[in-house]
C-alpha cells in the first residue's frame, strides 16, 4: 500500500471512531425510570448471551431489550457495535395485501413498533444518526439463513409468531461478541397454534449454562391498566373454550 493509500486509510478510520464516540457520548433519555420486572430483565440481558422474555402485551418486553441494547451500544467494554432488530413478517388477522416498493418499504410497517419504542429511549438526531451509520439495522428473518452477527445485539420480537425452525435460523446467527434476545407473548399470535414454536424453545434451552429466560406477569403492564381487566377476561374465555375461532 502506498503511502497516500495509508495515510487515507488512517484518515477513514479515525473518523469511523470519531462518529461512534459521538454515538456513544449521547445518553438515553434522562426521564426512563425502569420497574423492579423491567430492571430485572436488563440485569439478565446483561449477564446473560442469550434471553427470552416473555408475558402479555403491553408488559414492555419490547421496550426494556431495546433500552438495554441501546445502553450496552454505549457502554465501550460491551464491544457490541450495531443491533439487529428482526420480526416475523405476519399480519395481526387482516390481509393487506400487495404493499409497493422495495423490501425496506414493503417491511416497514412490521418494524414501526421497534422504532416507536427507540424514539422514547433516545433523543431523535441519535436515532437518526445511529440508522445512517447502521449502528441500528431492520433484518428480514428469510433473508438471514448464512449470515453471522459478530459484536451485535441480536433482537427477535413477536416471536411467537415464529415456527421453531425460524427460531433456530435466528439464533445460530449469532456471531462472537453477541447477545441474542428473544420477546414473544404465547397468548398472541398470527401463526396456527401447533406452529407455535416458543414455549418449546424455551424448554429445549432454558438449562443451558448462558441462556436466561423472564416472564412478565399481568400486574406488568405498563399501557392502560384497563388492558389489565381485558386480559383476565380473554384468558378466562380461552381457558373455557370460549374463544370465537380466528379467521386464519
Amino acid at each position: 500500500m502506498s503511502k497516500q493509500n495509508r495515510k487515507k486509510a488512517r484518515y477513514v478510520l479515525e473518523n469511523e471512531e470519531f462518529e461512534r464516540q459521538q454515538l456513544q457520548d449521547y445518553n438515553v433519555k434522562t426521564n426512563i425510570k425502569l420497574t423492579d420486572s423491567q430492571n430485572l430483565l436488563y440485569q439478565k440481558i446483561k449477564d446473560n448471551s442469550i434471553i427470552i422474555a416473555h408475558g402479555p402485551s403491553g408488559s414492555s418486553k419490547t421496550f426494556t431489550s431495546c433500552y438495554t441494547a441501546v445502553d450496552l451500544f454505549q457502554n465501550k467494554a460491551s464491544k457490541i457495535e450495531q443491533i439487529v432488530l428482526v420480526k416475523p413478517i405476519e399480519e395481526s388477522g387482516e390481509e393487506l395485501g400487495f404493499l409497493p416498493g422495495g423490501i425496506d418499504e414493503k417491511t416497514g410497517p412490521y418494524m414501526q413498533s421497534f422504532l416507536d419504542n427507540l424514539k422514547k429511549i433516545v433523543p431523535a438526531h441519535t436515532l437518526s444518526a445511529m440508522s445512517s451509520k447502521k449502528n441500528i439495522v431492520f433484518e428480514q428473518l428469510a433473508y438471514m439463513r448464512g449470515r453471522t452477527f459478530d459484536n451485535a445485539v441480536m433482537i427477535l420480537d413477536e416471536a411467537q409468531n415464529a415456527d421453531f425452525r425460524q427460531l433456530m435460523l435466528f439464533i445460530t446467527r449469532m456471531g462472537r461478541n453477541s447477545k441474542v434476545i428473544i420477546t414473544g407473548d404465547v397468548s398472541q399470535y398470527d401463526i396456527k397454534h401447533d406452529s407455535v414454536g416458543l414455549l418449546h424453545f424455551i424448554k429445549m434451552i432454558e438449562d443451558i449454562q448462558g441462556v436466561a429466560t423472564h416472564q412478565f406477569e399481568k400486574s406488568d403492564i405498563v399501557r392502560n391498566k384497563i388492558l389489565i381487566e381485558i386480559t383476565d377476561r380473554y384468558d378466562k374465555m380461552k381457558a373455557e373454550n370460549k374463544v370465537p375461532k380466528t379467521k386464519r
